[in-house]
């Protein structure tokens, strides 16, 4: 970890904001909470959290993107302050159809959408759904969903998944930090990975593992248009790159694969420094 890692994982967050959005699958309230930071007129980059995380996980990123651009990290349907959906099982294009609903609510038409693990489904699936709002994609440790499982291997899959939300004792989450970041990772990156699980809810939590059974990441990415840039840890454990990363990456049309050797599954807090680089040369290289 560099100094410039240490010192953005130390950066004050923004405060937590709200937008009130036209979508009738978030119910009566119909709010999504977002921290942002950057000129309002700055090219935008939106950060999608994993399933067990929320907007406070993009600390470093929030810090560090904002000098040239307009950042936006959401709180998930169901996740912190955000309204849960209004539907049983939400599918990955409820969830990008509520981004598209916020990004239209802070009045933004187009941005770099950026991924991570469980957000990374969401991120691609936006992408496939409106490619004239997407200026590039970043799927960082990305997912491959499960939406191609069925039967038994799919309920069992689901039941292990759901026994993961409760995972609050300081034994089990010590145990959780272990599987997402590096062996070798230091004391204040796992000090912020402990804290990510705060803003998780028992709804947010159950809907998000529905939408995983509901899409599989390597056939959306065939139909996207925007350059997309993949990057993954060479020690995730979690997603390992043989199984998520790379069949992603050789499935889309135009694609870049990243590894970061010797980081897990938390690039962005792990690497701060190297990930932002990677998000930049994304988000700079299609201006409009």
């Amino acid at each position: 970890m560099t100094e410039t890692d240490s010192h953005l994982l130390e950066s004050s967050l923004p405060a937590v904001e709200q937008a009130r959005v036209n979508l009738s699958t978030l119910g009566d309230k119909r709010v999504i909470a977002y921290r942002t930071a950057g000129d309002e007129r700055a090219p935008v980059i939106v950060l999608l959290h994993g399933i067990g995380s929320s907007s406070a996980g993009y600390r470093a990123q929030l810090a560090a993107l904002s000098r040239s651009h307009r950042v936006i990290a959401w709180d998930a349907p169901g996740y912190g302050q955000s309204s849960p959906f209004a539907i049983s099982t939400p599918a990955a294009t409820d969830y990008a159809d509520a981004l598209m609903a916020l990004l239209s609510a802070l009045g933004i038409s187009r941005a770099t959408v950026v991924g991570s693990s469980w957000g990374s489904v969401i991120a691609a699936t936006f992408a496939a759904r409106y490619p004239s709002a997407t200026r590039a994609l970043v799927l960082s440790a990305p997912n491959v969903a499960r939406g191609h499982l069925s039967g038994a291997e799919r309920d069992e899959a689901r039941e292990v998944l759901m026994r993961s939300a409760a995972a609050q004792s300081p034994e089990a989450r010590t145990a959780v930090v272990n599987a997402l970041i590096a062996p070798n990772a230091g004391t204040l990156v796992r000090t912020v990975v402990s804290r990510l699980r705060d803003a998780v809810t028992p709804t947010g939590w159950e809907h998000a593992v529905d939408m995983l059974f509901s899409a599989h990441t390597p056939s959306i990415v065939r139909s996207i248009e925007a350059p997309i840039s993949v990057i993954v840890g060479s020690l995730d454990r979690v997603a390992p790159a043989d199984d998520h990363a790379r069949p992603i990456h050789e499935a889309a049309n135009g694609s870049t694969l990243l590894v970061l050797d010797g980081i897990g599954h938390m690039p962005k807090i792990e690497a701060p420094e190297a990930f932002n680089s990677i998000v930049l040369a994304a988000a700079e290289a299609r201006p409009d």
